[in-house]
């Protein structure tokens, strides 16, 4: 799932922060928009981030860079080898208070090669705030792609990831290849019931898609399979939440007059699970603590 995923990319974004040295080891790659409106890149350290929920870098406010966001605040961060590409998109700002400044002051500048100290007025901060995420690890082949909905939800350590779902009885692939063909989606993970963790399936299900998530345009939804006659089809809305504590307070106003479809429990793949029909109508899955 894009949380694992995405936790995965904050601890590299973490390795990266503070460093101060030679050769590229802490560096990435920030695009900015130029005078021309053409996209220019450069490398810069990370000074501090947040996952990949925010970055700082450390420059000065008559830098180009400086100047050029103060002419159109989009840009992009990048961070890729042949172990993982981690690309972030969103705004950024320029920082020039005096707490921050001296917050995001790294040790090894007090060299002085660059800046007398944090109160420097030649010293100032970026901080650039990921509104979208495109991150590939190629161990596992692992990939998310989508948006971050409220960053400022997301500093608090809130990550709620909600993804519409449709369900098939034994036509999701051919559904997966109609919608890529119409909309130029394109599949990003994929899990048949022959791949899943301890599913029992009769033979002629094991080609059935268990999990797959798909990208139209901008959003995420995720397909699968039923082998159960009366299984729920259509849509349906999941949503990963981050802690127990959050699924256990809103599964347990949800419940109320709702069908439960599949009970509360764990499962191969994540801590917990549970999907109902509220009483409305409207089918939701919940789940926490994805494993993969």
């Amino acid at each position: 799932m894009n949380q694992v995923i995405i936790k995965r990319a904050g601890e590299v974004i973490a390795s990266k922060a503070g460093y101060v040295g030679g050769g590229m080891e802490g560096y990435a790659v920030l695009s900015l928009i130029d005078e021309s409106g053409y996209p220019s890149a450069s490398t810069l350290t990370i000074a501090k981030a947040d996952g990949i929920n925010w970055l700082t870098f450390c420059t000065s406010p008559d830098s180009n860079k400086a100047k050029r966001i103060i002419k159109n605040n989009r840009a992009s961060v990048c961070l890729s080898t042949s172990e993982y590409n981690i690309t972030l998109v969103g705004t950024i700002e320029i920082v020039t208070d005096s707490a921050t400044k001296k917050e995001m002051w790294l040790e090894p500048m007090n060299d002085g090669s660059h800046w007398s100290g944090p109160d420097d007025p030649t010293f100032c901060v970026l901080r650039f705030n990921t509104e979208r995420y495109n991150i590939f690890f190629a161990d596992d082949g692992s990939e998310a792609v989508g948006n971050l909905a409220n960053p400022s939800n997301l500093e608090k350590g809130a990550i709620l990831k909600l993804t519409p779902g449709l369900g098939f009885k034994g036509q999701c692939v051919q559904a997966t290849e109609l919608y890529e063909k119409a909309f130029g989606a394109r599949v990003i993970e994929k899990i048949r019931y022959a791949d899943a963790k301890d599913l029992q399936y009769k033979e002629v299900e094991k080609d059935f898609v268990f999990y797959s998530e798909m990208v139209v345009g901008n959003q995420i939804i995720s397909l699968g399979d039923s082998s159960e006659p009366d299984g729920e089809l259509g849509i349906s809305l999941l949503i990963e939440f981050d802690t127990m504590d959050e699924l256990n307070a809103a599964y347990k106003i949800m419940s109320d007059g709702a069908k439960i479809v599949t009970p509360m429990g764990s499962s191969s793949y994540c801590d917990a699970y549970v999907s109902l029909v509220d009483k409305f109508g409207i089918h939701w899955d919940f789940m926490s603590g994805y494993t993969g």
